[in-house]
């Protein structure tokens, strides 16, 4: 699975799990946080409510900063008892700059009026709970201390995020039939399985190319988004945080 930019991926296959199980592991995880409305049920310190990233409409609080933190640092650093105060400053810019690409998606999702339908989300939770057999789902969400309903919302936004990028890039890539001819013959030049219609392959063939173009665009194309819609980052919050994160290592 390659990834672009900072942690959003086109993508959406994987060789390691199923794709259910790869998406409630995503959205459980720290990249999407940008619909997180409270720090879990913690108290909040007087500064936690304090945004720390904002572009246009869209926002992140420096609570939603520190969960993101904790739990990438969760994924990066488990079992290793050995990480330093630059591991964690690496960590905390890498989520920095990972938030802030999502926020710029949001962003021009919401310019372009894409949304996502609660029977789009519906959709998308049955297909992940299908995945889980027996109560293994939910359990799954309260190893992660997270709520269904913050779950939920957070998924709502990965698949916002992804309808924009599907819109902007997949959508527009053009393969011509030379692209699949010079692809079948790199990938099948020993002939298809009979069992395989010419059709099917094709297909594939032409999903895969749309998926490589697009990810060869998407550098350039977040390059832009983000000089269209800047990010503002709390430079006093920012400040705060990293003197905290000294004082712990």
């Amino acid at each position: 699975m390659q990834d672009m930019g900072q942690g959003i991926t086109l993508n959406q296959e994987s060789s390691a799990r199923r794709p259910g199980k790869r998406l409630l592991r995503a959205a459980v995880g720290a990249w999407l946080f940008i619909t997180l409305l409270a720090c879990w049920g913690c108290s909040r310190q007087p500064n936690q409510d304090a945004f720390l990233i904002r572009v246009g409409s869209q926002t992140i609080t420096v609570a939603e900063f520190r969960q993101a933190v904790e739990m990438a640092g969760e994924d990066a650093f488990a079992g290793d008892g050995r990480t330093d105060s630059q591991d964690y400053k690496d960590l905390r810019i890498r989520v920095l700059n990972q938030l802030t690409e999502e926020l710029v998606i949001l962003e021009k999702a919401n310019t372009l009026g894409l949304a996502v339908t609660e029977a789009e989300v519906n959709q998308a939770v049955d297909q992940i709970k299908a995945d889980y057999p027996d109560n293994t789902f939910e359990e799954t969400l309260l190893e992660n201390a997270v709520s269904f309903a913050i779950w939920r919302k957070r998924l709502a936004a990965r698949l916002l995020i992804e309808k924009a990028i599907a819109t902007e890039l997949v959508d527009q890539v053009v393969i011509r039939p030379e692209d699949v001819a010079e692809y079948y013959q790199a990938h099948y030049s020993g002939g298809t399985p009979a069992e395989a219609l010419s059709e099917e392959v094709n297909k594939r063939i032409v999903t895969h190319l749309r998926r490589q173009k697009a990810e060869e665009m998407y550098k350039a194309w977040i390059e832009d988004l983000r000089a269209a819609y800047p990010a503002e980052i709390n430079q006093k919050q920012w400040e705060r945080l990293n003197k905290e994160q000294e004082n712990v290592h």
